[in-house]
């Protein structure tokens, strides 16, 4: 009989934690924060299905590209 698969850990950051790593991410040069962007997206693309928490540093790395790119 086939399994399902195990549920995926929900370890979404609160409020708070996400506005820390936005703020850490804002002090970052825009070099390293496109590679960390590139990483991110590579990783979300390549699993079957992401977490929370990985879906909310991408986001919030986006955030802080484009906010950086007006």
């Amino acid at each position: 009989m086939s399994r399902r698969p195990d549920p995926l850990p929900n370890d979404a950051m609160t409020a708070s934690q996400l506005k820390k790593l936005e703020r850490s991410l804002s002090l970052l040069s825009p070099m390293i924060l496109k590679e960390k962007y590139r990483h991110l997206a590579d990783r979300c693309r390549f699993l079957e299905l992401p977490t929370p928490r990985l879906m909310q540093e991408f986001v919030a790395t986006w955030r802080v590209l484009w906010k950086w790119r007006r």
